[in-house]
């Protein structure tokens, strides 16, 4: 079998070549011993393509197998050997730890047993000394030292007499010790505080100032009054003996740092970015070890422990090896495992020959077997005489027919978990174990513990769908779920977004209620603006209780979107974050009421709509349903005051059911008030129309002045008025009322009323000569019609909007 060209689509066809001795289906042995003796070996494997295949694909393989057997066997030996080695270092800078640990609390107490011998007390706290003293205190000094041979140094500083006594030099005075360090560190209220256990360089005098690493523990006598004290310097590198000792690699490092990351010991010289560096890597409290890479570097295993000195420090003890130097102990595993290995590779390939020849001619007996059966399965198509060609075209037809398949298997699932996660948001489930057989049919990943929904809901959607059809509004949802996804999978918490159809679009989230989250709700917000060009409101519910409570959320946050109407369009409502108590309606205090009643005969819309913007500021406090409901009382009063001074009923728009449409479809208050300030200047300007039709208008007018002018008259009645303007009584009551809506007696009992309350809040003047002054006779008909207006007595009143 040979190559003989490439098709236009690619792939390489090929044509059967019949050697003089085989056939397809049928080997011919005898032939083929013949042709094997007579010719050369590579001119016949020229002519077997196929058994070439066969030997480079088994060779290919045998390679891979093992060369993988090769690299796992060294890297497992290579992991073994760094656990061993990193466990047994562990172990020894553990136990090192804490017996240098034990090395230090004894120094400490010792420190501390010998600050309280009477003799050095009694001398450092002294204003004066004598020479015998001087001696039995440096005696003193000298025993303490050579207690342990890790104290390299003792001094006793008194602050009253500036001197120190120190077992190496004897008396001092302090401006001229040799340690000024440890001086200027207790005058220092800062570093006074942390004066127990303190690692630092001393310069050691007689010696050319060699320096010396040591531990320095400090006995205050009088903290805070005096630096008098006890100093003990612990000599740092003899105290770190045993972890010297600890093991013999090479290249070894061994750092100790306290909690407040100041180097006690290291065997090599670190900076603070190295410092920081193996911080970084270590856990503090705890011991173990791992691998880590320093800056510019080679890999190296870090061993790490930490020991408390008495509470009062904790020491960190670090220890870096190479991991090259641990390594290099199995090259002698790692060069006989690849001898070994190659032994193994011409073995197999010699056996992969043989098996070779063995193998080549069922599987050509195999593929004519396919083409006759394909051939009467359908025939007359493809009739290539290259097999391979005919075999891989039969093998993609069925890699096609298995690929629609699963597509359409995959797309019904999709479609099938869509429409039951709408089901699950949007009905009722009766039983968690129903829920959790539908997560698992579905394949739904979404813990139970902190679920909640959220809801991103189109704003202005009704003007949305009245330009685009529902095949493009469900292109927007499905972008939306696409944007929420992609802008929230970064998270750790697992989350499903589902297309509920109309205006939004909800996201089950395993979310606990956080302001980091909501932030992240925001900015998912803000994409979907950015991408779509679309405004969405955001609405968080609670977290449920159990999964059967998932539709009852489900419709708690979709009401919680309708609180854009007090906050506006674009904004990110969550329910934790809202009072849970209801709001009260917001009703129309009486006397703004009064102003609208005053001001709608004059057709002044400016007081009208002052009015209504202050209530609105009032209605911005309260949930959605009481401020909407607070609103849709305060249309019914505003329109209630224009009926009474309009002689025409007023349009439909001041209908219950339109106001409560309007306010739906505006979908914020900020939409509703533009609408509200024009529906109230065009019905005053009607009003106003009409009354100026009215021949009528300026004998009603021409009272109304009347009225103002004689209201102090307590004898102002509709006989005075008519007999002022030239008319009868009758006719007179009758022509105002069907002008006004209102009787005579209760426009001047109105205006009278106006003023009197006026007086009440201007003034602490008494009741009854403001009443009499304004024209009522009668205190009981004062108080009976003041009560039936106001719902209150005048004393009330002024208690009440008195400031």
């Amino acid at each position: 079998m040979s190559k003989i060209n490439d098709s236009a689509d690619g792939n390489a066809r090929y044509a059967i070549i019949n050697p003089p001795f085989y056939e397809i289906g049928n080997c011919d042995y005898g032939g083929s011993i013949a042709m094997k003796f007579r010719l050369p070996l590579l001119a016949s494997l020229k002519r077997h393509p196929t058994y070439m295949r066969l030997i480079f694909y088994f060779v290919s393989a045998n390679v891979l197998v093992l060369g993988v057997s090769f690299a796992l066997l060294y890297w497992q030996s290579s992991k073994t050997l760094l656990e061993e080695i990193g466990d047994h270092s562990e172990s020894l800078l553990a136990n090192g730890a804490r017996n240098t640990a034990r090395l230090m609390e004894w120094a400490l107490e010792f420190s501390f047993s010998s600050s309280n011998d009477s003799t050095l007390k009694v001398y450092a706290l002294s204003d004066h000394y004598s020479d015998f003293q001087t001696f039995e205190v440096w005696s003193r000094l000298m025993d303490i030292k050579n207690a342990n041979p890790s104290i390299d140094s003792v001094y006793l500083i008194n602050d009253y007499t500036n001197t120190v006594v120190d077992s190496r030099l004897g008396l001092n005075d302090a401006e001229a010790f040799y340690d000024q360090d440890i001086i200027e560190r207790l005058r220092d209220p800062a570093t006074a505080n942390h004066s127990v256990l303190i690692p630092r360089t001393l310069s050691i005098p007689l010696v050319e100032n060699t320096p010396k690493e040591v531990m320095t523990i400090v006995r205050f006598y009088e903290k805070g009054s005096s630096i008098s004290a006890l100093v003990l310097n612990v000599d740092t590198h003899n105290l770190m003996t045993l972890l010297q000792n600890n093991s013999k690699y090479a290249n070894r490092s061994v750092t100790v740092l306290n909690d407040r990351d100041e180097t006690v010991y290291s065997s090599n010289p670190l900076n603070q970015e190295q410092i920081a560096e193996l911080r970084s890597h270590e856990s503090r409290g705890e011991s173990g070890w791992r691998l880590f890479q320093p800056r510019n570097q080679r890999e190296q295993l870090m061993v790490y422990a930490t020991s408390s000195i008495k509470g009062i420090q904790d020491w960190t003890f670090i220890e870096t090896i190479p991991k090259s130097v641990i390594l290099g102990k199995v090259t002698v595993l790692r060069n006989t495992s690849l001898i070994l290995f190659l032994i193994l590779f011409i073995a197999s390939l010699t056996v992969i020959v043989l098996i070779s020849k063995r193998v080549y001619s069922p599987i050509q007996e195999l593929i004519s077997r396919v083409m006759r059966q394909h051939q009467a399965d359908k025939p007359g198509e493809g009739n290539s005489p290259n097999e391979l060609d005919y075999l891989s075209n039969v093998f993609t037809a069925q890699r096609n027919q298995i690929h629609e398949l699963t597509e359409q298997w995959r797309h019904n699932k999709i479609l099938g978990r869509e429409r039951f996660l709408r089901d699950f948001l949007g009905e009722i489930y009766h039983s968690a174990e129903e829920i959790d057989a539908q997560f698992q049919e579905w394949g739904i990943d979404l813990p139970q513990a902190h679920l909640s929904v959220a809801i991103f809901r189109i704003d202005r959607f009704s003007e949305f769908s009245e330009i685009y059809p529902e095949k493009d509004r469900r292109l927007l949802r499905f972008a939306m779920s696409n944007i929420i996804q992609e802008s929230l999978q970064s998270s750790k918490h697992k989350l499903q977004t589902v297309d509920m159809g109309n205006d939004h679009v909800a996201v089950v989230l395993s979310a606990p209620l956080s302001e980091q989250f909501a932030k992240k709700l925001e900015v998912s917000q803000q994409l979907i603006e950015q991408y779509l060009s679309v405004g969405t409101t955001v609405a968080w519910g609670r977290t449920l209780s159990s999964l059967a409570d998932m539709h009852e959320v489900y419709m708690e946050t979709y009401e919680l979107t309708q609180e854009r109407f007090r906050f506006g369009h674009r904004a990110v409502v969550v329910k934790a974050w809202l009072t849970d108590e209801p709001g009260e309606l917001y009703h129309l205090p009486v006397d703004k009421e009064r102003l609208i009643a005053l001001a709608i005969p004059k057709g002044n819309a400016d007081i009208v709509l002052g009015v209504i913007r202050s209530a609105v500021v009032k209605l911005r406090e309260l949930p959605y349903f009481e401020c909407k409901m607070s609103l849709i009382t305060l249309f019914m009063n505003i329109r209630r005051l224009m009926q009474e001074h309009s002689s025409q009923p007023l349009s439909r728009s001041w209908g219950l059911t339109s106001i409560e449409n309007q306010i739906i479809q505006q979908e914020t208050i900020e939409n509703v008030l533009p609408w509200m300030e024009a529906l109230v200047t065009k019905t005053l300007e009607d009003i106003a129309a009409a009354r100026s039709l009215s021949k009528n208008v300026s004998l009603i007018e021409q009272a109304d002045r009347f009225i103002e002018e004689q209201l102090t008259d307590p004898n102002l009645s509709a006989k005075i008025l008519a007999d002022h303007l030239g008319l009868s009584v009758n006719y007179f009551r009758s022509l105002y009322k069907a002008e006004t809506n209102q009787s005579i007696t209760d426009k001047i009992s109105e205006k009278r009323l106006n003023y009197i309350c006026q007086e009440l809040l201007a003034s602490d003047s008494p009741i009854e000569p403001i009443v009499q002054h304004f024209g009522f006779s009668s205190l009981n008909t004062f108080y009976s019609v003041f009560k039936k207006v106001y719902g209150m007595t005048p004393a009330q009143y002024r208690r009440m909007h008195k400031n």
